[in-house]
């Protein structure tokens, strides 16, 4: 999901939108950082840097492994980004790096024209505004002197390039009298909400119960309330599914092998899982689950492929990673404990732990293979079990 932010200098974007990226679990990426950046080095080919690795735009600008915020924010710079973000080439540059680092992830990314221009497509999109005083001030506090904000906003909108505007379906907030955390707050009930379908209810109901029979523990979170996300497992007890469950906020549709439908039958479409056959492009499926990330569901893959009861995990599939790889949808691993051998004598002295990892995001593997993918997932699955 691409969450959009435009509005005008001094309305408060960076810092909303920092906030609202950290309250749901998403990434951040300023586009007037990037023009920044380009005007401190405009030789530097910015998707070429992005592609090896040497450029990183989330959240704060590093370059070859090193913060540069601070340089970024010389007076001297900011004019200079101002003078070149008015050049078409230098635009187009600029929105084909956003669009390629956002492919296939969850962004909260603030601009200009985000919504107009760079993603008109956007899940969601927002304008921020707020009275000409309270923009000034805002803005004379940020860059430590006055400011004209009137010139500012004229040259903002008329320009002939991109002009600064809010796009027909955005949502408007005013937040001269807000405080950040309300304009956060704000945004984040404007957010698309999953309908509450059968396994919802599943989960309200049989959620509590199921926590309190295994002693649930999520030992790391990670929101999971909005956006598209595959959830990788570690698998070792029939158990897995329903623990998980119990702890998620929103429906997830469950990657089955085919064979259990002969099991579980209907009971498999009522709790959304997608069917697969194993060992071979299963092209239905893959176009299933496509279509399930494409609207912003949260998809739930065993690596393993299969129970193992152990402890140990087993060799990982590629194809769990494929979706990463092709760009559709960030992998949150997912660590279970507590569930290893589990019979009838130790069922009810369970205490299950469970670890959403930080996400990996398809720009975090761009150039790997899916077997290199997936022995990095795995490494850092096993080293958060072990330390469970």
């Amino acid at each position: 999901m691409i969450i959009a932010i435009d509005g005008l200098a001094g309305s408060g974007k960076t810092t909303a939108g920092k906030g609202l990226a950290k309250a749901i679990g998403f990434r951040f990426i300023s586009s007037g950082q990037l023009y920044r950046f380009k005007a401190l080095e405009p030789d530097v080919d910015l998707l070429e840097a992005i592609k090896e690795h040497k450029l990183k735009i989330e959240w704060d600008i590093e370059w070859e492994g090193k913060g540069i915020s601070a340089e970024l924010q010389r007076e001297e710079i900011g004019s200079r980004a101002s003078e070149i973000a008015l050049l078409r080439e230098v635009r187009d540059e600029v929105n084909n790096v956003l669009r390629f680092v956002a492919e296939g992830g969850n962004y909260v990314i603030e601009g200009r024209d985000i919504g107009t221009v760079v993603f008109p497509e956007a899940g969601v999109k927002f304008f921020l505004t707020a009275e000409e005083g309270v923009r000034a001030r805002r803005r004379a506090e940020q860059v430590g002197e006055e400011v004209n904000i009137a010139e500012r906003d004229e040259r903002d909108k008329k320009r002939e390039i991109a002009p600064a505007k809010a796009a027909e379906d955005a949502i408007i907030i005013d937040n001269s009298y807000q405080s950040v955390e309300e304009t956060i707050k704000e945004m984040e009930g404007r957010l698309p909400k999953d309908e509450f379908d059968f396994q919802r209810f599943l989960q309200y109901v049989l959620g509590p119960p199921v926590r309190g029979l295994f002693r649930i523990e999520v030992v790391k979170s990670h929101p999971l309330k909005y956006g598209r996300w595959i959830l990788t497992p570690n698998h070792t007890s029939a158990w897995d599914g329903v623990c998980l469950a119990a702890v998620l906020q929103r429906s997830a549709y469950y990657v089955a092998k085919v064979e259990l439908r002969r099991i579980l039958g209907p009971l498999l479409s009522i709790l959304n899982a997608v069917t697969i056959v194993r060992d071979t492009p299963d092209l239905k499926a893959i176009k299933a689950i496509r279509a399930l990330l494409t609207k912003e569901k949260i998809v739930v893959i065993y690596p393993e492929s299969k129970i193992f009861t152990d402890g140990i995990m087993g060799p990982f599939k590629e194809g769990a990673f494929y979706f990463l790889r092709k760009r559709m949808a960030p992998v949150v691993p997912v660590v279970i404990k507590g569930l290893e051998r589990i019979t009838v004598n130790t069922f009810f002295t369970r205490h299950v732990r469970i670890a959403f990892l930080d996400p990996v995001y398809p720009i975090d593997v761009f150039g790997l293979r899916e077997n290199d993918i997936s022995d990095k997932v795995k490494k850092l699955m096993v080293n958060a079990y072990e330390s469970m």
